[in-house]
């Protein structure tokens, strides 16, 4: 009878240490948060997808942490209230890839203009489409980064092509 309780009681504590092993090993980032915004629901790594994107909305709705995350710059959310620039950025490539490569083809279009407002140089979207036309296979290269990464790495080659562009490097907050 006594080693019936102990090794159920081992099997319990093997079992706590595998899931405090394993939640653990998968680190959290700073990923960009879907349509919900900011807020306690946007620190969820699992609630990308539509339906996630309900429950952090409601999350964020019922604990109003989107509104203390505004007002105390936490939760992914700027003490003035605005999601951060990069971040913002970094969702509508992920949200518009497709178009925007499209638009990028032929160096002009709507993401491209929302692209240059986001980049902090509206004036001068004609300009930022002909270098991301010139520029759209770097771009949009292939490559084996995930969904989530994928974004990051075009505004990564899109800001590096406007670094070397004489004029849209001083007029683009990048």
């Amino acid at each position: 009878m006594f080693t019936n309780k102990r090794s159920i009681l081992f099997s319990f504590h093997i079992t706590i240490i595998s899931l405090i092993f394993v939640t653990n090993l998968r680190t959290i980032s700073a990923e960009p948060y879907g349509m919900a915004g900011c807020g306690l629901g946007s620190m969820v790594p699992v609630w990308k997808n539509d339906i996630g994107q309900i429950l952090a909305a409601t999350t964020n709705g019922s604990f109003s942490s989107q509104t203390f995350g505004i007002t105390s710059g936490t939760s992914n959310c700027t003490t003035d209230g605005l999601v951060k620039r990069e971040i913002a950025q970094e969702v509508f490539i992920a949200y518009n890839e497709e178009p925007l490569e499209l638009e990028t083809a032929i160096g002009n279009g709507e993401r491209i203009r929302a692209v240059a407002s986001l980049l902090g140089c509206p004036k001068h979207a004609v300009e930022l489409g002909k270098l991301m036309k010139d520029n759209h296979s770097f771009l949009f290269e292939k490559s084996n980064s995930s969904l989530e990464t994928r974004p990051k790495e075009i505004l990564t080659r899109l800001k590096t092509q406007i670094a070397t562009d004489t004029n849209l490097r001083l007029v683009c907050l990048h």
